[in-house]
Formats: structure tokens, sequence, C-alpha cells
């Protein structure tokens, strides 16, 4: 015969596992209803942590509140160069497609080719259909340009806002730990801080010297829009990695289309001589003396960061990774005081 053994499981431990469940199933939905809004604030904390070194740097002549402004000023200022420099040649290039559309069209349909394989595919039908689908997908991405215009301007002010608070913030913080420990997490986060901060404001160099170079072969050239694609080519250059070669295949193709073979041969020299040296030369000084990371680590955390949270998470994903490593360090430090001691 089996012995069974019966298994009392209290009902209050019952309803302990229930309530954890509800609580971490709740957590959940409203993590997930609000991750948008938990997403501008890391936007903004990051931002924020970039920015005090250049407030601390600012407070030398002014006070706190002062510095504050007149570095968030300047970052309105590049803010809006960047629209200005990027939106106003775009939207005067639509303009004159759209000037020169009949002419186009009036091209197409002289052309023996194009009039076969409109009989064959239908062509003019399809493009009819796609133009009565064109306003809905026109107010849809007028709905979602709003929703970003929203979320940069919520990101900004949240921004300054934590800049005005940081310091206080930082002293509640440390105000709640033990002397010794509160000196190590400070110590911590100004190297955090300095690493950070570094990390964007090189990686901005970089991105300036890049949009400069690409401009001014564009310029040299004759490419119409230069300014424009010198600034997109900065913004891609931004993104570790890949962004770089995404905003130089806009510079060469636009060459190509534009000026010919020569410009666009030109180009994809002049993009490959100045990967090299800042593969070689910028980032290594960049990444260097601020996050301190391998390449192979930064390959790993641009690819986390990208799958996380898209390009915004290529983005930030060295500088979290730096400030990660930083604050292993730390601790592996710490464990090898401690030993001794325990001994």
């Amino acid at each position: 015969m089996i012995d069974r053994t019966a298994i009392d499981i209290p009902t209050r431990t019952i309803v302990r596992v229930l309530v954890l469940v509800i609580v971490a199933f709740a957590a959940v939905k409203v993590v997930s209803a609000v991750s948008h809004v938990l997403t501008w604030i890391a936007v903004s904390l990051f931002l924020a942590v970039a920015l005090e070194p250049v407030v601390r740097v600012a407070e030398r002549w002014m006070s706190r509140a002062w510095a504050v402004l007149a570095v968030f000023t300047g970052l309105l200022v590049l803010v809006a160069l960047f629209l200005a420099v990027l939106i106003i040649p775009i939207a005067t290039q639509v303009d004159d497609l759209r000037d020169a559309a009949p002419g186009y069209l009036q091209k197409l349909e002289r052309n023996q080719t194009i009039r076969d394989l409109n009989q064959r595919y239908q062509l003019v039908a399809k493009a009819q259909d796609a133009a009565k689908q064109a306003p809905a997908k026109v107010f849809g991405a007028a709905g979602r340009f709003v929703s970003g215009v929203v979320a940069t301007i919520t990101v900004l002010f949240l921004t300054l806002f934590l800049l005005f608070e940081l310091p206080a913030l930082s002293q509640a913080v440390l105000s709640t730990l033990p002397e010794d420990r509160a000196e190590r997490v400070r110590r911590v986060a100004a190297d955090v801080n300095r690493s950070v901060g570094g990390y964007v404001l090189g990686n901005l160099a970089i991105s300036v010297v890049a949009g400069t170079v690409i401009g001014l072969s564009l310029w040299i050239l004759g490419v119409p829009y230069a300014a424009a694609l010198a600034v997109l080519m900065g913004v891609f250059d931004l993104v570790p990695l890949v962004g770089a070669t995404v905003g130089a295949l806009a510079a060469i193709g636009v060459a190509f289309a534009t000026q010919g073979v020569t410009a666009g041969i030109v180009m994809i020299v002049v993009n490959v001589v100045y990967q090299q040296f800042e593969n070689h030369i910028l980032q290594p000084l960049v990444y260097r003396r601020t996050v301190q990371l391998s390449a192979f680590l930064v390959l790993i955390a641009v690819l986390l960061g990208g799958e996380l949270m898209g390009v915004l998470g290529a983005l930030v994903a060295i500088p979290v990774a730096g400030s990660i490593q930083l604050i292993v360090r730390e601790l592996r430090q710490e464990a090898r005081v401690a030993e001794p001691e325990a001994t």
C-alpha cells in the first residue's frame, strides 16, 4: 500500500501568493501603460546628466539657476538651428518636386516602356488607388509628427527641471545612506557623470566634424541641399557603428543623382577616407577617455540597446554600459577591500 503524505499549506500563504501574483500583474500593466512616459523621464535624466558638466563650467561665472538657463537656452538654439537647416530645404525640395511633377508625368506618358508596363500591370489604376488612400496616410503621419513634437517639448522641459533639481535630488539620496557608503556613491556618481558627459560631448563633436566634412565636400562638388545633407549626416553619425554609413549613403546617392558619376565616386572616396579617420582616431580617443569600453562591449551594448529601444536605445547604450562598468568596478574593489578585513 502506498503511503500518501498530505501537504498542509496555510491559507495565509495561499493568500500571500495570490496577492503577489495580482500585484506583479498589475505592475506590469501599469508599466506597459506608462512606458512612453518612463521613456521620456529616462531620456530627460540622461540629458540632464550629460549637460551637468557644462552647467558646472558655467557656474564659475554665474549662479546655478542662471547657469542652467544659459545651458538650456543653448540647447534650444541648437535644436532650432537643426530644424531650420534640415526642414526648410526639405520643404523647398517638396515644393520643387510638386511644381515639376506635371513635366515628369508628361515625359512618362511619352515613354513606350512605361505605356507597356501600364497596360500589363495597371500602374495608373494602382496609383489612383494609392492616391485615394493618401489623405488617411497623410493625417496619420501628421498625427505622429505632432506626437513627436509634444514628446520633444516634454523631454526638453523635463530636462530643464531635472537640471534645476539634480543637486537637491542627489543630496536627498545620499542623506539616506551611511556616511562611508554615501562617500562611495558620491564618488561613483561623479565618475558616471564625468563619463556620460564626456561621451556625449565627444560624440557631438565627432558628429559636427562628420557633418562639416560631408557638407563641405558636397558644396565643393555643387551638390544641391548640401547643408541639409550635412545635418543629416551629423545626426546619423550620432548612432554608433551604423549611423555614419546610413548618412553617407544618403549623401552619395544625392551626389550620383544630381551631379553624375564623377561626383558620386568622389563622395565615396571622401566617405571611406573620413570613416577610417573617425573609426581609428576620433572614436577611440573619445571612448578611451570617457566610457573605457572595448570594441566588443560597444557592439554588444549597441545591439542590446537597439533591440530594446530602437535608435534611442542605440544612442544611450554606450554611456549606460560605461556607467554599469564603473559601478561594477567599484563594487569589486569594495569586495576586495572587505576580504582581508573579514579574515
